[in-house]
């Protein structure tokens, strides 16, 4: 879909140009957060800025498969219906950031501290839409205090984020640009947001094929929670077939996602699938609470 700008999204783009760094867009879910990142790397790269886009709608990303946040180097005018380059994910191993913030807020982190690292002239920061009420507040503002922000840019309706907004008003370090919402905005029903991540789950794993890794030989770090809140133990959690698992490399990296097919506890083995060609670079598996219902090989729901 071919992105409208509005005058105030040109005006964003002048002062970005010249004072580079750091940008947090902030916003509610549908507010438009994705499109003005897009729009607003078109225009960098058109001025020559080497661009980064940390997306960590975990939920709703576009980057990387849900879950995860992503990282991509933007240095023209992508074309967003085939993005060449495969982005660099950080596995939360949630949808939504709620009981993730020390690890959600991890990722962001290092997924910025990478792109600063690979030389970008402008970093912009995609959030969640999780902005209400004291938990919404908290995070965003542990975002902001943890990546210092040079701009922090809300989209709202109203002013349903100017609580998180609130303590940087006076603080001359922060400049707050409230923008209107696109009319290309349109709400979408929860039955639409899971269908997107199904799609997306799809996208990821289409290419993948079945892999043996010995757990004795890599750490296993995390932990899944049942619907009561209690910790599974490691031998049952590695049993729960269409388990989402993150599988890192010695760096602390995320290579790539899989699911679980099958564990064969005797032999302490555990079959998965996932679209890491080369198992022998896992050296960590982190665990999740998120569950993936594999239909038949290459198809996922």
């Amino acid at each position: 879909m071919e992105i409208k700008p509005l005058k105030d999204w040109y005006t964003l783009v002048e002062d970005l140009f010249a004072e580079r760094g750091i940008t947090i867009i902030l916003g509610a879910s549908d507010t438009g957060k994705s499109t003005l990142a897009k729009f607003l790397i078109q225009e960098l790269c058109k001025k020559g800025l080497k661009v980064a886009l940390v997306d960590a709608d975990i939920g709703q990303s576009f980057l990387g498969p849900p879950t995860t946040i992503g990282l991509s180097i933007f240095k023209s005018d992508p074309d967003w219906e085939i993005i060449l380059s495969t982005p660099e994910i950080f596995f939360v191993g949630s949808t939504t950031p709620e009981g993730y913030f020390p690890t959600h807020l991890k990722g962001v982190k290092i997924m910025v501290d990478k792109a600063k690292s690979y030389g970008a002239d402008l970093i912009l920061v995609d959030t969640t839409g999780f902005v209400s009420g004291d938990g919404g507040k908290e995070l965003k503002s542990r975002k902001i205090e943890l990546i210092s922000p040079r701009f922090i840019v809300a989209l709202q309706r109203f002013d349903e984020i100017e609580h998180i907004l609130a303590p940087y008003k006076n603080n001359p370090f922060y400049k707050i640009y409230r923008l209107p919402l696109s009319n290309q905005v349109r709400p979408r029903s929860m039955e639409e947001r899971r269908i997107y991540r199904t799609n997306r789950f799809k996208d990821y794993f289409k290419y993948s094929t079945i892999h043996e890794l010995a757990i004795n030989e890599v750490k296993v770090e995390g932990e899944v929670i049942d619907p009561n809140g209690e910790s599974i133990p490691l031998d049952l959690a590695l049993k729960i077939k269409g388990l989402l698992i993150g599988l890192k490399n010695g760096d602390d990296n995320t290579l790539a996602l899989g699911i679980i097919r099958h564990y064969f506890e005797d032999k302490r083995l555990l079959r998965i699938f996932t679209p890491l060609e080369d198992i022998r670079k896992v050296k960590k598996v982190q665990l999740s609470s998120q569950k993936i219902i594999p239909l038949f090989e290459g198809d996922i729901i």
